[in-house]
């Protein structure tokens, strides 16, 4: 997973509540539609199972921090 493009998830996710609200309520595949994301970290963003922001970031952390998500972890 780019930095980039997790910064700009997170980023917007703080900044813009519709963006969040989306995000953690059903609707994350479609918010993640504008980000360039690979399948393997758009599959991974997809299985976080939370309705909590700050709980969302650790995971997506957590995840980047894993074998898969360094493989996953792309320059931009």
């Amino acid at each position: 997973m780019s930095r980039l493009h997790v910064n700009a998830i997170v980023t917007r996710a703080l900044l813009d509540d519709d963006f969040r609200a989306g995000l953690l309520n059903g609707q994350r595949r479609a918010r993640l539609a504008a980000f360039d994301l690979s399948e393997q970290e758009r599959n991974a963003i997809l299985a976080i199972e939370t309705h909590d922001l700050n709980q969302f970031i650790g995971q997506v952390d957590r995840w980047l921090r894993t074998p898969a998500g360094m493989l996953g972890l792309r320059s931009v």
